[in-house]
Parts: C-alpha cells; sequence; structure tokens
C-alpha cells in the first residue's frame, strides 16, 4: 500500500492585512505557524522548511510549510511565478490549457500520446488489472478491459484509455466538483480522495479568514459565488520518480495590488499521489519579494508502519514534491 497518497496545501494567509496590502507583519505570520522558528533565517534567503506538529494530532495528518525570502523586486517575482509551467526536465513533459467552455473537448485532450521510450508505463497499463499502480475507479478499470479487446497496439490502447479518462474526469469535476471523482479501486473508505479533500479543510483556517469567498468557491466548486479571480485548467504530462505521470489541474488565481495568491488542486493518475492542493502566496517583503506556501498531508493508516516512520516518509514525499520550486526560484534571483 501508498504511504502519503494525499498532499494538501494551506497558504500562510494570517497576516497578509487585506485592509493594508502595502504592509505585511511576516514575522508575525510565521511565528503564528511556529512559534519558535528563527526568523532570521528568512533574510538568509535560504529556503526555510516548518514542521507542522500541531497538524499532526491524527494517524491520516502531516504538514510542511515553506517559505523564502527572494533579493528581487515583487514583479520579477510575480512575472516568474505566472508563467513557470512546473514542470520537470523531461523531454516528452508537456502543459495543456483547457478551455472549459469549449462545445468539443476532445482537440484538447488529442495531444496526449505515448511514445516509444516511454514502453515501460505502456506496458504497465497493459498488464494492469487491480492494486496501486494506477489510480483508477472500478468503471475506468472497466473500461481498459473492454478497450483491451479492440485495440491490440498497446501505445495506441494507452493513450486512447488516457485521453478518454482525462476528459470523462475533467467533464465530472465540472459538473460536480471534487465529490463526483470516483473513488480509486485501491482506496478504502478512510481514504477516497474526495474525502481526503474535504478532511483537509480543516487547516485552511487563514485561507477561509482573509479570502472567504474564495475559499468557499474552492471548497464548493463548481458552486461558485465569486468572480475576484480567474480559474485555469489544463492537463499536465510529466515525469515523477521513474514513471509517466498524468495530471489534471485546476488553479484559482487571484491578482491584487502587492499580492497573488494561486490554489491549485491536482489529480493524479498514475503516480504514487492520488491528489495535491496547494496554495502559493506571493507578496513583497523589506527589498525584496516572500513567496510562501504551506502542505499538509493526508496519509492513509498504513500496516506495519509506524506513525513516526509515516510522517517521516511523508515528510519526505511532501518536500521532494514542493522543493523544486522554491529552488528554482531561489537558483533565479538569489544568485
Amino acid at each position: 500500500m501508498k504511504i502519503g497518497k494525499f498532499l494538501f496545501g494551506l497558504v500562510l494567509f494570517v497576516s497578509c492585512g487585506i485592509a493594508s496590502e502595502s504592509s505585511y507583519d511576516v514575522v508575525k505570520l510565521l511565528k503564528e505557524i511556529r512559534s519558535d522558528i528563527d526568523s532570521s533565517k528568512l533574510t538568509s534567503g535560504n529556503i526555510v522548511i516548518i514542521g507542522r506538529e500541531d497538524q499532526e494530532k491524527t494517524d491520516t495528518s502531516i504538514a510542511l510549510s515553506f517559505a523564502l525570502y527572494l533579493k528581487a523586486p515583487y514583479k520579477d517575482v510575480l512575472n516568474e511565478l505566472k508563467s513557470s509551467k512546473n514542470i520537470t526536465s523531461y523531454k516528452h513533459a508537456m502543459v495543456v490549457d483547457i478551455d472549459k467552455n469549449a462545445k468539443d473537448l476532445k482537440p484538447y485532450f488529442a495531444k496526449l500520446k505515448f511514445l516509444a521510450d516511454e514502453k515501460d508505463e505502456v506496458e504497465r497499463l497493459a498488464s494492469y488489472s487491480d492494486g496501486d499502480e494506477f489510480n483508477l475507479s472500478e468503471k475506468e478499470i472497466k473500461l481498459l478491459k473492454s478497450m483491451r479487446k479492440t485495440q491490440k497496439d498497446k501505445f495506441k490502447l494507452a493513450s486512447e484509455f488516457f485521453r478518454k479518462v482525462l476528459e470523462n474526469r475533467f467533464k465530472m469535476y465540472l459538473h460536480g466538483g471534487i465529490k463526483t471523482i470516483a473513488s480509486y479501486a485501491h482506496s478504502d473508505k478512510d481514504s477516497t480522495i474526495s474525502k481526503g479533500f474535504i478532511d483537509s479543510a480543516v487547516g485552511l483556517r487563514g485561507f477561509k479568514k482573509w479570502f472567504p469567498k474564495m475559499y468557499n468557491d474552492y471548497m464548493n466548486y463548481p458552486k461558485t459565488t465569486s468572480s475576484d479571480y480567474k480559474e485555469v485548467f489544463k492537463w499536465i504530462k510529466d515525469d515523477m520518480d521513474g514513471r509517466i505521470t498524468l495530471i489534471l489541474d485546476h488553479q484559482m488565481i487571484r491578482e491584487k495590488k502587492n499580492i497573488l495568491v494561486i490554489a491549485s488542486r491536482k489529480f493524479y493518475m498514475s503516480n504514487s499521489l492520488d491528489g495535491i492542493a496547494t496554495q502559493i502566496l506571493c507578496i513583497p517583503y523589506k527589498d525584496g519579494t516572500l513567496v510562501a506556501l504551506s502542505s499538509q498531508s493526508f496519509t492513509p493508516k498504513v500496516s506495519g508502519f509506524g506513525r513516526s516512520i509515516a510522517i517521516e516518509v511523508g515528510h519526505k514525499m511532501m518536500s521532494k514534491e514542493i522543493l523544486p520550486l522554491f529552488e528554482r526560484l531561489k537558483k533565479k534571483f538569489n544568485k
């Protein structure tokens, strides 16, 4: 069974100060996240990783926060964040934006193809019947078995199958949000993806307090009440841990004077993760810019593993997924 199947995010919202977008008490903000943090580390330009034991009281909770002070103007960092595709250097990685209002969605998924040097993943799908190698529902597994009867070319099978699954999930999410994403066949009732996203909302106190309308829309999508942000939908193909990974990504982006908030929810189809939700905050600080992100992990109980081991593994997994973004920013601006 997989450890750390869900990752969820909590942005550092607490002292953004909506009433005063030109001044922020960042030190106070971090002290509220964790009282014993060494705030002097911020101005060093190094990545600050903060453990969140206060959110690790249950068998399913793992939490980390990240902060980085960049020696660059806010506008430069903002442009970098907005232009970043946030994918690896994998040569076949790709990001395709989706127009949710399009009458025909098929052209947006038509680019999804498996290539000759991606044979391992193709073979893995061709022989798959159940288990946690893929995040597929019972209905999707039945579809795969049905398609095998008529499509004997394994590469075409993989491409056609994942196109259909991605498009179907996208339509389901647009229609009914996270609750309509079917439980994965390998999940039990306590570790479904919808339950994981919903249960993680307890850690979004700051998001709820300072951006209540955006928070409400984020949690209740597609039942939205605000237009104070823009939406971006995309599917992603990338390499993670040596495996081809396909991802659906929904972003809510709120940009005002001297503040950027990005709330993202990702659904993984073929990786050790089932889903990730992150919120990123970017604000001016001193003579530069602060980028902050805090992550909460939903980790199902794992037979044979102690809680301390689960937390250690979960922390490593979270860091592996999130650190590349901060490392790229640090390399570009903190030379």
